[in-house]
């Protein structure tokens, strides 16, 4: 008795010390995780903008602010924070501490009965008679289960997640290049904005001097009055596509803020020589290889995913051994005899000490043909991905395609509009001059200047246009840095 007395205090004592260091442990890691992860920590920006922004600059910052970038980021951790917790899932052996301490009757009657909550276990002799007389019982005990033999299924199963670690890393790449492509255009696009907000600038002053000349001449009695009404509704129609320019480089700059991170933040631009320099040199030197292509990396990786879990229902279909290990003690109110007793509080607290160490092993043999079914599924899956991955290659050589022609036009066309231009420029002056010897009209002039508001719009579409080309080539090939370096030699110059 003195013994069991012993055994059970020493297994109180040692049981409090485990659970105050495990308590101990478990808070002082979820304090270094919060420290870590503050997740009532306000999202702010990480970069302030004190000067005009360069191409270059658009780019960096949008792979340091934009949200999918840290969205990113933070998926790739947890990834990585899975592989972490796969591996104690599969190796870390199960424990168990549990104490209970029950009052109720104990009749029994010979019988058999699948193991149930409903009809709890209902050890020992029971009362000579039927008596409702209630018994205090208790337990007290820890168990371990360790199931280290799988023949490679722990292993298939981590490697699974060190598959979805990759195909988050691969994604992440792919997302990097969509969102420094995102912000290079975004950029092109309020460069051409401004350059046209230029020419409309330039055409409600040229309207405005023609304007201020025929309400000369007709204040003269030199043309009719109808030629004034006329020039006024072109100054106005000037002044309106001036209006629709400014409107269109606010929201050009909006989306480009928005595309770096910095949504509602206004924000200047230096464009540098982008918009002078219409036929800069052409950046992707050599044929891409679309296998290495960021797109492409995120669909191989998608289909190795998909056959590491085939393989983990390859090493599904074996015996599993649990390794278990256990110390209990029990309490009861009757003794062995069926009788009651006061020992121990009448059953409140065990008394009696067991030990119990077992090798079972685990084989669910009817599940072969579920296994069976459920790893077809996974094949027809990895045939889809395959097929996903076949139209990724394709697309990419189709763009490559059209990323060629347009950079040829691209190109024809920028080294085509200053000839228009000239040709334009050319024909107002002739326009004005005709009207200024009473041989033009003011719808004349109006048309020659209108085409030349066109044309200087356009010229600076076509020549941003070729930078756009070549964005789209450098994306295609998943490669932006060619494109970049010669962004910023020019700004050196």
């Amino acid at each position: 008795m003195y013994k069991s007395i012993f055994l059970l205090k020493l297994f109180f004592i040692t049981v409090i010390l485990i659970f105050s260091c495990l308590n101990f442990t478990v808070n002082s890691v979820i304090a270094t995780e919060n420290s870590i992860i503050d997740l009532n920590r306000p999202l702010q920006l990480r970069t302030q903008i004190s000067k005009p922004l360069t191409l270059n600059a658009c780019v960096t910052m949008s792979l340091v602010n934009y949200p999918r970038i840290l969205q990113q980021q933070a998926l790739i951790q947890a990834a990585k924070a899975n592989i972490r917790l796969r591996i104690i899932k599969e190796y870390m052996p199960e424990a168990d501490l549990q104490y209970q301490s029950i009052f109720a009757s104990h009749n029994k009657t010979t019988q058999l009965l699948f193991s149930s909550d409903v009809f709890p276990a209902n050890m020992g002799p029971g009362n000579p008679s039927v008596s409702m007389k209630g018994y205090f019982f208790s337990g007290f005990g820890t168990v371990v289960d360790w199931a280290p033999l799988d023949f490679g299924l722990h292993k298939a199963k981590i490697n699974v997640a060190k598959s979805e670690l990759s195909q988050t890393e691969a994604g992440y790449a792919s997302t990097k290049l969509d969102v420094a492509t995102r912000a290079a255009a975004g950029f092109l696009d309020v460069v051409v904005a401004q350059e046209q907000l230029k020419a409309s600038q330039a055409n409600v002053e040229r309207f405005d001097t023609f304007d201020r000349m025929v309400h000369t001449l007709v204040d003269s009695d030199l043309r009719p009055g109808a030629d004034a009404s006329l020039a006024d509704a072109q100054l106005a129609q000037a002044r309106n596509q001036l209006i629709e320019s400014r409107y269109k480089l606010e929201i050009a700059i909006a989306d480009l803020s928005y595309s770096i991170g910095l949504g509602g933040k206004k924000i200047d631009i230096d464009p540098g020589s982008i918009a002078q320099i219409s036929q800069p040199t052409l950046t992707q030197q050599y044929p891409p290889v679309f296998k290495e292509h960021p797109l492409a990396l995120a669909g191989n990786a998608i289909i190795n995913t998909s056959m590491a879990r085939v393989h983990v229902f390859d090493k599904m279909y074996v015996p599993t051994f649990h390794f278990l290990g256990g110390l209990n003690f029990r309490g009861a109110g009757l003794n062995t005899a069926g009788r009651s007793t006061a020992a121990y509080g009448g059953g409140v607290l065990p008394s009696a000490p067991n030990y119990d160490v077992a090798m079972i092993m685990d084989f669910p043999f009817l599940d072969f043909f579920r296994i069976r079914a459920a790893r077809k599924v996974e094949l027809y899956k990895v045939q889809a991905e395959r097929q996903s991955y076949n139209l990724i290659m394709q697309s990419l050589q189709t763009e490559d395609f059209r990323a060629k022609a347009q950079v040829k036009a691209a190109i024809e066309l920028a080294a085509n509009m200053p000839i228009q231009v000239a040709a334009a420029n050319d024909a107002t002056v002739k326009a004005r001059t005709r009207y200024e010897v009473g041989l033009g009209t003011v719808a004349q002039v109006a048309e020659a200047e209108q085409l030349l508001a066109k044309s200087v719009m356009q010229e600076a579409s076509a020549r941003i246009g070729v930078w756009k080309a070549l964005l789209a080539t450098a994306n295609v090939h998943g490669n932006l840095k060619p494109f970049l370096s010669q962004v910023a030699s020019m700004s050196t110059h």
